[in-house]
């Protein structure tokens, strides 16, 4: 498992553009820039990302393709709020391309997981939390429009349950309790592989899929998909760092459900985040059903069982 790797760009037009895109957004005084791509083949396969570590003027910095929203959910909730978050440089547009620069974060992402990272994700993640939190009221306090996409692609994905009347009923009761769990900014996207430990602070440093969304959804995100032996997402994880990560979040939030409503909420999300990883099989017969399909539908049919218990009958999950 290699995991997260970079390559160094030698493409003088690519090094041209970068070298134009650097100097939109600040100027730079060395005509010497090095510049290397970020790739992950953690799962076997080389993903190359439009992600570049940029070395100039004796500065790195990670220099990012992206799109109008990320910037302005950095603009907006992240730029000035001494948040765990990388520092956003600006952005600028090239060749009909926005690109965004941030801070380069020096460390190593969580995919090892162990003790002092969950507590280090409870306390980033809870001064995010804290900060947004929303309990009511959530049209006359809409600080984005996160929701409404959010809304829109669970309930386009409860499609693929049609055949699935055990799992389209638990399923059913996850997006019920969207509309009305609280909510804060969440990352969106909070895998291992997109946090970095840094001095023993946790840092969060992809925001593509940001906004203000239940907050149940990055809990669930960061516990559903690593195991002891690293699958299905070469990650590891264990049950005492699950349980460590969710009785300190909820310990460190300032406004809070009780205690069984928050482990309630986490498993409605994690039902969500077992359903995304075999929406694509179960609208598609004629896909293979291979050993991450087998393992997402056995942990959502867990997780079903339990949801259609009630929540009073909870008895609180363990995964492993």
């Amino acid at each position: 498992m290699k995991g997260v790797f970079t390559e160094i760009v030698t493409d003088i037009n690519q090094i041209n553009m970068f070298k134009k895109v650097m100097g939109e957004i600040r100027p730079i005084l060395s005509e010497q820039m090095h510049i290397e791509r970020f790739h992950d083949n953690g799962e076997g396969v080389d993903r190359a990302y439009n992600v570049y570590k940029i070395s100039v003027d004796e500065q790195t910095y990670i220099l990012k393709k992206s799109d109008d929203y990320e910037a302005e959910v950095y603009e907006k909730f992240l730029v000035g709020k001494n948040l765990p978050v990388p520092n956003f440089l600006g952005w600028a547009y090239v060749n009909n391309t926005k690109w965004i620069l941030i801070e380069y974060i020096v460390g190593t992402d969580l995919r090892m997981f162990n003790k002092n990272m969950a507590y280090g994700c409870t306390d980033s993640l809870s001064r995010i939390f804290n900060m947004y939190w929303q309990e009511k009221d959530f049209e006359e306090n809409k600080l984005d429009n996160r929701f409404e996409r959010y809304w829109t692609r669970i309930n386009k994905r409860s499609e693929c349950l049609v055949n699935e009347p055990k799992l389209s009923s638990a399923y059913r009761a996850f997006l019920d309790r969207q509309l009305v769990c609280p909510r804060t900014l969440c990352n969106g996207d909070f895998l291992q592989c997109n946090v970095i430990e840094n001095n023993k602070d946790i840092i969060l440093i992809d925001w593509a899929f940001a906004g203000i969304m239940p907050y149940s959804l990055d809990i669930a995100r960061l516990i559903s998909h690593g195991s002891k032996k690293f699958f299905p997402f070469p990650f590891y994880m264990t049950d005492e760092y699950r349980n460590i990560f969710l009785k300190g979040v909820y310990d460190k939030l300032v406004f809070k459900p009780d205690y069984k409503q928050f482990i309630w909420d986490v498993l409605l999300s994690c039902i969500n985040e077992c359903i995304e990883f075999i929406e694509r099989e179960l609208n598609d017969k004629s896909i293979e059903r291979d050993e991450v399909f087998t393992y997402y539908y056995k942990n959502a049919e867990t997780l079903a069982n339990i949801i259609l218990k009630g929540k009073e009958q909870l008895n609180f999950y363990k995964y492993d």
